[in-house]
């Protein structure tokens, strides 16, 4: 099986060849490597590939993300798998995108053995799906609104979102998004739950504090209400600049359809 390795780091592509040349029943496989999606993008028959695997984030060295190299795949009818490293908060929400959008064969941590990424490839190779406990943890659930389509309600919430990342209040975050400041008050009090939510069950980080309680018309009430909003969305906006920044992910936003209907 012809095997390619999307990543912008070539270790990723030796730990790969390596695990699989070690061992006689898995060393038949040939391993390619690309550096960055456009490069995949570039390749003139992605169909001659059994497996891919696939990074998220290439940083600087790619203005496209994993999410592109995932639609690459997916027409091509190309097993991915998501490789990636544990450590790396800031991909969380990619791998919320790639679990909603497409449907990725398994999740591998860069820390994965030798004998761990053999059993991957040959399971995927008889065309099973492997079992991954940290796999269920971003896929969308069936029983409620998937937490991306919360945290991106409409297509309108990205350039918001961008601001955040960008601005220190939310007169300038109206001012560059074209839109009220009650507006952006709302959008704060909209989003404040879902973000505590990723912080808490997918980074777990110390939750944040609750929502102060129901506002009235008192003005110092208005006040600290969105100051306790504001802070923890901005550093939230910061940390995942590079998610709400992909073309990619305003694309599958406005093209996304599930339960609500079509956005």
């Amino acid at each position: 099986m012809n095997i390619i390795v999307v990543d912008d780091h070539i270790a990723a592509q030796e730990t790969v060849t390596v695990a699989l040349a070690s061992d006689p029943a898995t060393k038949h496989h040939t391993v390619t490597g690309v550096r960055t999606p456009d490069e995949l993008h570039r390749i003139a028959d992605l169909r001659a590939f059994g497996l891919a695997f696939v990074d998220l984030d290439f940083r600087r060295q790619s203005k496209e993300t994993g999410l592109f190299a995932l639609r690459l795949l997916d027409q091509a009818a190309v097993p991915a798998v998501i490789y990636a490293a544990d450590d790396e908060d800031n991909r969380v929400l990619f791998l919320l995108a790639a679990f909603r959008f497409y449907s990725p064969w398994a999740l591998v941590s860069k820390r994965a053995s030798g004998a761990e990424i053999r059993r991957l490839v040959a399971t995927i190779e008889s065309r099973a799906r492997p079992e991954s406990s940290a796999m269920h943890r971003y896929q969308p659930s069936h029983r409620g609104i998937p937490i991306l389509d919360r945290l991106i309600v409409r297509v309108g919430d990205i350039p918001i979102w961008r601001a955040l990342a960008t601005q220190s209040d939310r007169n300038a975050i109206a001012e560059v998004t074209n839109v009220s400041r009650s507006k952006v008050d709302s959008f704060l009090s909209e989003h404040f739950d879902v973000v505590a939510e990723i912080e808490k069950e997918l980074l777990f980080r110390t939750p944040l504090p609750p929502e102060p309680p129901t506002e009235t018309r008192s003005l110092r009430r208005t006040v600290r209400a969105y100051a306790h909003r504001f802070a923890p969305l901005h550093s939230f906006a910061v940390e995942h600049h590079r998610f709400f920044q992909d073309s990619e992910v305003m694309e599958l936003i406005k093209g996304r359809s599930g339960p609500r209907g079509r956005w």
